[in-house]
């Protein structure tokens, strides 16, 4: 059974070592999303039986519900939890929980468009990146030190097929063995940057391994090209 002491193992191994962001988001994303409901069901990061947000009250209506109910049990006066309120818990928790990744959805898409706006002036130019996600049709590369998440096609690695290796998660050459995979850092130039959509594109430096793109096959056609990988998340997510 995977316990808290796990992780926290897997991170004392780790230390401060090269792979660390990249084995830090695959823990992030082998959890649940934090989810508002009145069971006590604890804290699994924390390995608490017994857990409830107790922060400011204008930070989420979670907390404010956890200070009114205390203010309500204790007996300290105005401000508790107007009678019969503890009845809807459970349906306050889940449109609480809905609006939260709503939230969440808003402010990567508006640091996605802000990204793009920072970048719009420098398309052409050799930026550091790192590897945050691959698919068949290419992979998604994050700018250091900035954020905002582009993509760069298979077909612009040149005229050697790359196939997508799924189990290792990665692009590996046919010819040359060439390969792209997560947490890879390369440079790689700015083609394209679109405050409007948030989205970048990315290509190979001049003189980097590769040369004129080959047509794009049915199986590199991308499904979309906005925004950032959808299992790609930032790590300040409360769990």
């Amino acid at each position: 059974m995977v316990k808290p002491g796990t992780f926290n193992r897997i991170i004392e191994r780790v230390g401060d070592g090269d792979g660390r962001e990249e084995i830090m988001e695959q823990l992030l994303r082998t959890q649940m999303q934090a989810r508002y409901a009145p069971d006590r069901l604890g804290h699994f990061g924390l390995a608490l039986a017994s857990y409830a947000h107790f922060t400011s009250p204008i930070r989420r209506y979670a907390d404010l519900l956890a200070h009114r109910s205390l203010v309500d049990a204790y007996k300290l006066g105005d401000g508790g939890l107007p009678k019969g309120e503890d009845e809807k818990f459970a349906a306050i928790g889940e449109q609480i929980s809905m609006l939260e990744r709503r939230a969440m959805e808003a402010e990567r898409d508006t640091i996605d468009r802000y990204v793009a706006a920072f970048l719009a002036d420098r398309v052409g130019q050799l930026v550091e990146c790192r590897i945050s996600g691959v698919q068949p049709f290419g992979f998604f590369a994050t700018v250091d030190n900035l954020g905002g998440d582009g993509l760069l096609f298979a077909k612009d690695l040149g005229r050697e097929y790359f196939r997508y290796d799924e189990a290792a998660r990665q692009l590996v050459g046919d010819e040359t063995g060439e390969t792209y995979k997560i947490g890879q850092r390369l440079t790689l130039r700015l083609a394209e940057a679109n405050p409007v959509s948030g989205s970048l594109r990315f290509e190979l430096p001049e003189g980097s391994y590769g040369g004129p793109s080959r047509p794009r096959t049915d199986r590199q056609r991308p499904t979309g090209r906005r925004g950032r990988p959808a299992n790609i998340r930032h790590n300040n997510k409360r769990r």
